[in-house]
């Protein structure tokens, strides 16, 4: 398994996998029209266009082995300071293909991100995850520490969602590698 940055002719193949994760982490949990409504072709261009304007304070890497993509991870500076360090991290999304879950995909893309964090000088890093997700439990499986809830909506529904944090990289970086 390989770590890489994405690049705009990923974009499709980051789309299925995202889609595919929506629709298998959040069934039951937010509306079926709207899971059902996701469309790779349209995930596909948003992709396109989001790793086509690259900035240097966030990235998107992905996990690829010889059958192709199996995950993703976007990290950059995070978006609500009073949960994390000021001058902290974020993951915005990071999803392996329901078909791979298991296999040590997250984790890899977990550690990479920390590890780009930590080549920025950033020691801390927050992720938002919805309460009733059961991938919730990776995070804690992680060492993620529960910094903080909000509810958000979200097509129509009230959703909770859980913080959590790490805030010393260095160290969570070595307990993942000696994992």
């Amino acid at each position: 398994m390989r770590i890489r940055p994405a690049r705009p002719e990923d974009a499709a193949a980051l789309a299925r996998i995202y889609v595919a994760a929506w629709r298998d982490a959040y069934a039951g949990i937010l509306p079926a029209a709207m899971l059902v409504g996701m469309s790779d072709v349209r995930h596909a261009a948003a992709w396109q266009r989001e790793l086509a304007a690259r900035d240097r304070h966030s990235e998107t890497l992905l996990a690829e082995d010889g059958d192709g993509v199996l995950g993703l991870v976007s990290i950059g500076p995070a978006r609500r300071a009073s949960l994390a360090q000021p001058e902290g991290g974020e993951i915005y999304r990071l999803y392996v293909a329901p078909v791979r879950q298991g296999e040590g995909a997250g984790k890899r893309l977990l550690m990479a991100s920390l590890d780009w964090l930590i080549a920025r000088d950033v020691d801390a890093v927050i992720v938002w995850v919805l309460a009733d997700n059961p991938a919730r439990f990776f995070y804690e499986a992680m060492g993620g520490r529960r910094l903080g809830e909000k509810t958000e909506s979200l097509a129509g529904v009230k959703v909770r969602e859980i913080a959590y944090g790490w805030t010393d990289l260095v160290t969570a970086l070595d307990r993942l590698a000696a994992k």
